[in-house]
């Protein structure tokens, strides 16, 4: 009996080979699985959060943080409120002032100030920026501008700089590697044999990468431009439909050509094959993301200054450790607050005591910077009276 399945198991060895090798749906999907299974392992190893702790109301910004780096490394990743939690700091330090131009605020440089060397990195870099090329004219709190945005990204690179490896990792290698897996799933699927074939390949994936990079990174954009339409069209909602469209066509424009060249060449099985790996490409991008031990303290830290921020009554300012309600503590932590998502809480909360202190004095300095989740992002700015000092 033995000897009868040895037979058997040598003899369908073989047949079982060239089954394998002659099936490049059986290997595709192979190939997807075990993408799927390095992902899960990678991130089980390396992408799990830690576990949170005790949250604590705090009422400072925890390590001395700036404003765009709280936001920073409680999102692990640059989005539009980091760099508007960045321009509102350098306002509320009376480095900048904020002023209304057309239909959107500007920030434009204080002449005479030099307080560079007790600045962030972060806001120290976005100073210069806006000292040297923006000049008297100011700059945009709009990300879609071409000039804004280069600002934005440069200021980016300053955060990642100081955050990653410290407050959290990344886990890029992981990824990569993963990435680097996925092209398997994509070749077998094209059943690319020649030189030639591997060539048109690499070409067409080369073509499409671009395009989907920059695409994904405008889908948040589309779900806010959505939410704000509801409302109704609006000058403003229709120019930024425009200025958002211009940056997709290219996109799209990519990835159709790619995409042709893919559908025409090698099949329909081998675009849906490459569109699976590539959304779980990004998607492990993010979830591979995770806080370190010390990120993880500075996290319930965050969540313990954000409760504070965001706690419309009065009990944690009538603490005897609570803060003095005093005008200049509204502006010196509202850029927090942009940056936490708390701004309206803040706000109401000090207009609110505004209204009940005479020796509070607030002017109509009310600022949209731009839209969040389809509603516009609101901010006012008061003027202190001249006999109450700037608490620092």
């Amino acid at each position: 009996m033995a000897i009868s399945l040895a037979l058997i198991r040598a003899a369908a060895a073989p047949r079982f080979y060239e089954e394998l090798t002659m099936s490049p749906n059986l290997l595709t999907w192979i190939a997807a699985g075990a993408v799927c299974c390095y992902y899960v392992v990678m991130w089980s190893i390396e992408g799990r959060d830690p576990q949170r702790g005790i949250i604590v109301i705090q009422y400072e910004p925890p390590a001395n943080l700036s404003p765009a780096m709280l936001r920073y490394v409680w999102k692990e990743a640059f989005d539009d409120r980091t760099f508007w939690a960045g321009l509102l700091s350098l306002v509320a330090k009376e480095l900048a002032t904020l002023e209304m131009q057309g239909d959107a605020p500007r920030v434009r440089v204080i002449p005479g100030t030099n307080h560079k060397s007790e600045l962030p990195k972060e806001e120290r870099f976005l100073l210069d920026k806006i000292l040297r090329r923006c000049g008297p004219k100011g700059m945009s709190t709009k990300l879609f501008d071409e000039e804004t945005g280069y600002q934005a990204w440069g200021m980016a690179t300053v955060l990642r700089q100081g955050a990653v490896g410290r407050w959290f990792v990344e886990n890029r290698e992981s990824v990569i590697g993963g990435a680097v897996l996925s092209l398997l799933p994509v070749y077998f699927s094209a059943q690319a044999h020649h030189l030639d074939q591997v060539l048109v390949l690499a070409w067409a994936l080369a073509l499409m990468a671009p395009g989907g990079f920059y695409l994904i990174a405008l889908l948040p954009h589309f779900g806010d431009l959505i939410r704000a339409s509801r409302k109704g069209p609006r000058p403003a909602v229709l120019w930024r439909a425009l200025r958002l469209l211009a940056l997709v066509v290219p996109c799209v424009a990519g990835l159709g050509a790619g995409a042709l060249v893919l559908g025409v060449n090698f099949g329909l099985q081998v675009l849906l094959v490459a569109a699976l790996m590539v959304g779980l490409d990004i998607a492990f991008l993010h979830l591979m993301r995770a806080p370190t031990a010390e990120g993880g303290k500075l996290l319930d830290d965050i969540e313990g200054f954000r409760q504070f921020l965001s706690s419309v009554e009065k009990s944690p300012m009538d603490r005897i450790d609570g803060p003095s309600r005093t005008p200049s503590l509204y502006e010196r932590y509202l850029p927090c607050a942009v940056a936490l998502e708390v701004e309206q809480a803040w706000s109401d909360k000090f207009l609110a005591m505004a209204e009940s202190l005479p020796e509070w004095e607030f002017w109509e300095g009310n600022f949209c910077l731009g839209t969040w989740n389809g509603e516009p992002v609101g901010i006012s700015l008061h003027r202190k009276p001249r006999h109450l000092e700037r608490v620092q």
